[in-house]
């Protein structure tokens, strides 16, 4: 206890009981954590530094003055649960005897999302700007976006402010800054265009859902902003991604080296809530480990309808995984299994189909290659699709997919035309045989490059309707699709190779408002989905008719 200074005693402090519990098994962590609270013991022992409890309570009594404004806890003291003060204590205990300044200068807390971060370094900023005792001291807020900063960091904070200083005597509210009066201190939002960062000196900064960065300059230009303070800190929060390669996921990489030894930075604090290799994603009882707190702020019921929900619709698991549960995917993963497309395919009998209502979908694609379109027809509560492709014969020499599409041509699957463009009058005369034997209601194409075409077609008397290939547009195909075909035994897909090929390339592109767009891995790739993209044009065309009403899933 000799590195420890002894006017408090710190046995006595939950974040030390905290510690001692996590390695006994009495609280339920992850291997990360455990390792965390080894390390702050281990930094407890070490000659190079002290220990200071006043100091860490002095942080703590700090932001119990605040008041929530929100939800069930609106009007309550902003009091930290027992892990709360665990990284306050790492972040603000240690010092180095050499010079009595703090240790730790940049902080990592990856944590899944609704567990707390965001109020714990909103209410951390509050403190810096008023009573670290830092004269001038610049905060920043920084986010992919401007907007992004201020919805979360600092609309919290500015909540935080407002309740603590309701009468404006000290602080000075603006609307994308927080100002201190007396000490000249403040508090920005920042965004990722780091041109216009320069010629700051912070004291401390908060990089939010660093796993949405495109590259680490915005945390680059911010720590050699801190470069003239004797003790600046930089915390970096964010939930786990789907970029691999991004720089939140080398920090860390780098982070669990440290907590594992093999590599050292004791200015580097690291927090990193999160399940081990060995549980099971949809066990309730590991979820703790990557919701901290759960029950408080993080709620059972809600992310057990979330797993539910992954289970159901495959495209959604990236997101549940990362979002919820704080778990590093890859987004490579195919948005139907290929089980779910053999369980949806069988041989159709178009002659069933005579006289039945048809909604057709069209993806021209390039003219020099593959061309899709869908027949959907609606009977005894199923959906019944039958694609048919087209394709110039120059494709069948020197184009990278020439040996599939001479297969497919063999078998019958695939309707070649002579030259080097598809010849859409094929395509034309087939939508206007098909009119004659069934009640085609809407054809619904993307309007690039299909200007010439769609007026051939209307002239023919052709009902065409332009179908957006937006992100929201093909958001509630795609998820309809994957429902019925996952849940249900409500979609058939006609038995075409070509059509088993396309699923087997088709991922998931989802945004954070849980938007999904069916693509290729990427631009470049001689991969086609174009029968797919058919097929949910011409099921977004028919659920956007007022004859339904989209179930929301």
């Amino acid at each position: 206890m000799n590195n420890i200074i002894m006017n408090i005693n710190i046995e006595e402090q939950e974040y030390y009981q905290y510690a001692i519990d996590v390695l006994a098994g009495k609280i339920t962590a992850g291997r990360y954590i455990k390792l965390a609270c080894s390390r702050f013991f281990d930094l407890l022992k070490n000659d190079k530094y002290y220990f200071d409890c006043e100091a860490v309570n002095r942080v703590i009594d700090f932001c119990s003055l605040l008041k929530h404004s929100t939800a069930k806890h609106a009007g309550k003291h902003f009091i930290f649960e027992t892990w709360q003060k665990f990284i306050v204590a790492n972040l603000y205990g240690f010092f180095r005897k050499d010079n009595g300044t703090r240790l730790c200068r940049n902080a990592f807390i990856l944590m899944a999302r609704k567990n707390g971060k965001t109020a714990l370094c909103s209410a951390l900023a509050l403190y810096h700007l008023i009573a670290d005792g830092e004269a001038g001291g610049q905060i920043f807020f920084a986010a992919n976006s401007r907007k992004q900063a201020k919805e979360n960091l600092f609309e919290m904070c500015d909540n935080f402010a407002k309740g603590l200083d309701a009468n404006k005597k000290y602080l000075t509210i603006y609307r994308d800054t927080i100002k201190m009066k007396n000490n000249n201190s403040f508090i920005k939002c920042v965004s990722a265009d780091t041109s216009r960062l320069d010629g700051y000196n912070l004291s401390f900064a908060v990089c939010d859902e660093t796993h949405e960065y495109r590259n680490n300059k915005m945390i680059n230009v911010i720590e050699s902003a801190m470069g003239n303070r004797k003790q600046p800190l930089l915390i970096e929060i964010s939930t786990a991604g789907f970029n691999l390669n991004s720089s939140c996921k080398m920090k860390y990489d780098l982070c669990t080296q440290i907590l594992e030894g093999e590599k050292k930075d004791d200015s580097l604090m690291c927090f990193i809530f999160q399940l081990d290799s060995n549980d099971k994603w949809d066990d309730e009882k590991c979820w703790i480990k990557s919701n901290p707190n759960l029950e408080i702020t993080a709620y059972l019921d809600y992310i057990y309808l979330q797993i539910n929900k992954a289970k159901n619709l495959v495209s959604e698991e990236t997101n549940v995984k990362t979002k919820n549960l704080n778990m590093w995917c890859s987004s490579s993963a195919v948005w139907i299994p290929e089980k779910y497309v053999q369980k949806s395919t069988q041989k159709l009998d178009l002659e069933q189909f005579i006289g039945c209502d048809c909604y057709v979908g069209v993806d021209l694609a390039c003219t020099r290659d593959l061309t899709a379109v869908s027949y959907m027809f609606l009977k005894d509560n199923k959906y019944y699709f039958f694609n048919k492709y087209y394709l110039p014969s120059s494709a069948l020499e020197g184009n990278a997919n020439s040996f599939k599409y001479k297969i497919w041509q063999q078998k019958k699957e695939i309707e070649v035309n002579e030259g080097n463009v598809t010849d859409y009058d094929y395509l034309t005369d087939d939508l206007l045989q098909f009119s004659k034997k069934f009640n085609i209601i809407k054809i619904f194409y993307d309007r690039y490059a299909a200007i010439q075409w769609a007026i051939t077609c209307t002239n023919c008397g052709l009902p065409l309707e332009i179908y957006s290939q937006g992100l929201l547009s093909m958001t509630v195909p795609a998820k309809e699709m994957e429902r019925l075909m996952v849940g249900t035994d409500r979609i058939i897909i006609d038995d075409n190779a070509i059509n088993a090929y396309c699923f087997r390339n088709c991922k998931a592109d989802n945004d954070d408002n849980e938007n999904i767009k069916i693509k290729k891995e990427n631009k470049a790739s001689t991969q086609k989905i174009d029968g797919v993209i058919a097929m949910l044009n011409a099921l977004g065309g028919y659920l956007n008719g007022p004859h339904y009403t989209y179930s929301g899933i």
